[in-house]
């Protein structure tokens, strides 16, 4: 935690990857974050992913600058925690089936009765109306849901695609942000106390197809896909046999790419400009293709970079990631953030956001604490809650912890 003062309160009863996701992003934007996780697993991210000093990548991700409070849901203490908490927050996000919340005692009316001004998060599969509301969501079978999925034939049965990773998951924990925000604005100016938001990782993960959706809504087919959309606008490599993607589409950039390139006259006005690009699309381009190819094949990547901006074309060289998170760019705007894992400096992706007093690359809140022990802040929470020494860490927290 920083030693400013925190924007707001949030307390979190999510698991796994999307309301944590959301809470991350909420904790790097100010906000004191306090995790109520299982009194034996935790939130379900400390052992996920390669481990790291002993501890799962996602929980380094995810919970740096957290506070954990590790509670027994089965307690007599239980709806005691609940109520308290409701109180202290300003925010609280459940990631759970509307019915499950429910039972468990964390469900919107119930929580408003506790604090008329809380803003009220609830992160689900699908939602909290419709036919698949109560559908158990996990990972995958959301985006299989969503039409994202695409598969390959294996051996004995169909498997997806290579390299497809889930959308709805992340997305969602973008939007539950988003909403946070929202209803705290929303509130405070006036639009009723209590905010009650939804967000279903289904919708989040339809919303990320918006070109698709509008486009079949409205036109029947899908919007197009990336692939070779033309000789300007295409892959090419370089002397040094690096890869560079060009995208002179726009009448502006290609007349300065001609001319850095020194191509033939009759390739200035060449295509149809009337819709504002053209892309080389077509076997009427195929010389052109050939012709920006042996080219490009002249020069090492190095040597091409500068030209390419100079004249402000379109351009990007075809970088792994390790190169994009280590270059200079990256450090500049502050890429990475510091956190730490058994005394040793750790680095985990940052917000984008960033405000205009921001003079330091990690962001205006620095370096973030370690990603917390399970149940590491119980009795220093259970404190500012009001519920110490009537409740202590060890009655809601009777198990040990996962060795």
């Amino acid at each position: 935690m920083s030693s400013a003062e925190p924007s707001f309160r949030v307390v979190d009863f999510s698991t796994h990857l999307s309301g944590p996701l959301s809470t991350h992003l909420l904790t790097e934007l100010g906000a004191d974050v306090v995790k109520v996780e299982h009194h034996r697993v935790g939130d379900g991210n400390r052992w996920d992913g390669e481990l790291i000093e002993g501890v799962g990548v996602f929980h380094l991700a995810l919970n740096s600058g957290a506070r954990s409070l590790a509670v027994n849901s089965h307690s007599p203490d239980w709806p005691k925690v609940i109520e308290a908490a409701a109180k202290w927050a300003d925010v609280v996000v459940v990631g759970t089936r509307p019915a499950d919340a429910k039972r468990r005692g964390m469900d919107f009316e119930t929580m408003k009765a506790a604090n008329p001004d809380l803003i009220y998060v609830a992160v689900s599969g699908f939602g909290d109306r419709g036919p698949w509301r109560d559908y158990t969501a996990h990972g995958q079978t959301i985006d299989t849901f969503a039409g994202l999925v695409a598969i390959e034939d294996g051996e004995v049965q169909p498997r997806t695609r290579s390299g497809f990773r889930s959308t709805g998951t992340v997305a969602a924990s973008l939007f539950a942000a988003l909403g946070a925000l929202a209803a705290l604005h929303r509130r405070d100016a006036g639009y009723g106390k209590a905010q009650y938001v939804s967000v279903s990782l289904w919708q989040s993960a339809m919303w990320w197809s918006w070109r698709d959706l509008t486009t079949l809504a409205n036109v029947g087919h899908r919007w197009l896909e990336y692939g070779d959309l033309g000789s300007r606008y295409s892959l090419y490599k370089t002397k040094d046999d690096r890869v560079l993607l060009l995208a002179p589409a726009e009448r502006h950039f290609w007349l300065k790419f001609c001319d850095v390139l020194d191509l033939p006259d009759s390739y200035r006005d060449f295509g149809d400009w009337s819709g504002g690009m053209c892309h080389g699309k077509g076997p009427d381009f195929d010389h052109e293709r050939v012709k920006i190819a042996e080219i490009i094949a002249t020069r090492t990547l190095d040597e091409w970079v500068p030209e390419l901006e100079a004249i402000e074309v379109p351009f990007a060289p075809l970088l792994t990631l390790d190169e994009a998170m280590e270059s200079e760019h990256a450090a500049v705007n502050g890429l990475l953030r510091a956190t730490s894992v058994g005394g040793k400096e750790m680095r985990i992706a940052a917000t984008p956001v960033r405000f205009a007093d921001d003079d330091q690359p990690e962001g205006r809140l620095g370096p973030l604490s370690p990603p917390p022990e399970l149940g590491e802040h119980s009795e220093e929470v259970l404190a500012e809650l009001g519920l110490a020494p009537e409740v202590t860490a060890d009655s809601v927290r009777s198990e040990p912890a996962r060795d």
